[in-house]
């Protein structure tokens, strides 16, 4: 087996007489131009490729540029995996780029690729998946992006067992508040991290989907609590190794050369170029955004929803606009912001950002990824959160049951990942705690490899 590091949440596993790439994302940057990689790609030997597995829709993983520029032949030559999700776009996309051949995977069921190749995909939340390939004696775990509470890592370790490589996000990817780690960001991740790495006891662990920067004058003030891999190495887990793009893990020297990959990363990091602040939308453009998206709001969850939304302002600091946002009216009005109103207003963002959060159905997802907005009123329970929830349904197409078609996917989706469900809702957040009670324990009931007395 023979795994070789692309970028970010991309790898190439060659196997048993075939190859997976997964997630690809080579080429741009992505959510709304805010993000971007921060080290180059290795080429992938696209004549190589049988198989690309996509983990799910955000763009640093399904990743239009990227798989638009793989030859057009390649593309109907080339099998993409994904999940059996609710929602069929993702493979309507795909069959629109000219991907002939799409294989959607069940939830959480064993498949046998070829020959000597077994693989398991789940779902975890709305979107977010993982793989596990298992070839030639060794297991290979992708849990990516997934956030997973405590019970639910159980569950997908009583499924795969102990992993040859585990390979997971280990720094976060989202909005962590207002210019500051309001939602203690950094440290959960480390947490979860560190759960994992001691729950799954892997020969090894090679961190990724991380190698992205927040690129934007509007949210580069994230990169200075971003995780990077030095501080990952710092933490002095067990087996823990960094691979560079195009570095090469084999299964039969089983090495890896970390220093010099860190080493390599945190250069890259040095000297990250940002870009200005996007230009100016004009201000009835973006109320007109606003609006459209409302309709399409009701069409989705009825005038009772609706009613049940609260209003709430969107301050534009580049344009000095306010709008206020009125769900239950299906409304939005537009005035010139006073100081007074301009610092009440729960929203902050620039007009370009405004414009495409809610220009796009998934805009606001977007957004919340990129961090390229204040939320005033965050820290309040429950404020607003009817609407983000009705926003993240629209985004994802989660729950949709209006054609019988529809109808009978949306349940195979909910009833091949029930216990993954249920583990969510029983589970547990990622604590303290729960890395105390992970961590291997000694004869002596010491951590493993600890001394009596240390």
């Amino acid at each position: 087996m023979k795994l070789t590091f692309v970028n970010h949440a991309g790898f190439f596993l060659e196997t048993a007489g075939t190859s997976i790439w997964c997630d690809p994302w080579t080429k741009g940057k992505v959510v709304n131009n805010c993000c971007a990689l921060y080290s180059p790609s290795w080429q992938v030997p696209i004549e190589r490729v049988e198989y690309i597995w996509i983990s799910h829709e955000h763009p640093d993983h399904f990743n239009f540029p990227t798989l638009k520029s793989i030859p057009e032949a390649d593309r109907k030559r080339i099998t993409v995996l994904y999940q059996r999700h609710s929602s069929p776009r993702v493979v309507e996309a795909l069959k629109k780029m000219g991907f002939d051949k799409i294989q959607e995977l069940p939830q959480y069921g064993w498949v046998d690729l070829k020959p000597g190749v077994r693989i398991l995909c789940g779902s975890v939340g709305t979107m977010d998946s993982f793989l596990c390939v298992k070839s030639e004696g060794e297991c290979i775990l992708n849990l990516n992006d997934c956030i997973c509470t405590d019970a639910q890592i159980q569950y997908i370790k009583r499924l795969v067992g102990r992993p040859t490589i585990l390979m997971t996000q280990f720094s976060f990817a989202q909005w962590i508040g207002n210019h500051a780690d309001d939602t203690d960001a950094v440290q959960q991740k480390i947490r979860e991290l560190k759960y994992r790495v001691f729950t799954f006891q892997p020969e090894f662990t090679v961190p990724m989907a991380s190698f992205g920067y927040f690129c934007n004058q509007e949210n580069a003030w994230m990169n200075k609590f971003m995780i990077s891999p030095a501080r990952v190495m710092a933490m002095g887990l067990p087996n823990v190794n960094f691979l560079y793009p195009g570095d090469v893990w084999n299964s039969t020297k089983r090495t890896f050369d970390t220093a010099n990959a860190v080493a390599r990363y945190m250069r890259d990091i040095e000297s990250l170029p940002i870009d200005p602040t996007p230009p100016c939308v004009d201000n009835e453009k973006v109320r007109i955004a606003i609006e459209e998206l409302l309709v399409s709001l009701e069409k989705r969850f009825g005038r009772v929803v609706m009613d049940r939304l609260k209003p709430f302002e969107v301050f534009t600091h580049d344009t000095n606009g306010l709008f206020v946002v009125n769900p239950a009216k299906g409304r939005c009005d537009f005035v010139e912001a006073t100081p007074v109103r301009a610092e009440k207003a729960r929203y902050v963002m620039c007009s370009q950002v405004a414009w495409y959060t809610f220009a796009h159905t998934w805009g606001w997802n977007v957004v919340e990824g990129s961090g390229t907005y204040l939320d005033r009123r965050f820290k309040e329970e429950g404020e607003n959160e009817l609407w983000r929830r009705c926003i993240t349904e629209l985004s994802t197409d989660i729950l949709r049951f209006n054609t019988p078609s529809r109808f009978f996917r949306t349940l195979e989706f909910l009833w091949g990942k029930k216990f993954e469900i249920l583990y969510h809702f029983t589970g547990k957040p990622i604590s303290d705690e729960a890395i105390q009670k992970a961590i291997p324990r000694g004869p002596a009931g010491l951590p493993a490899g600890s001394a009596a007395g240390a």
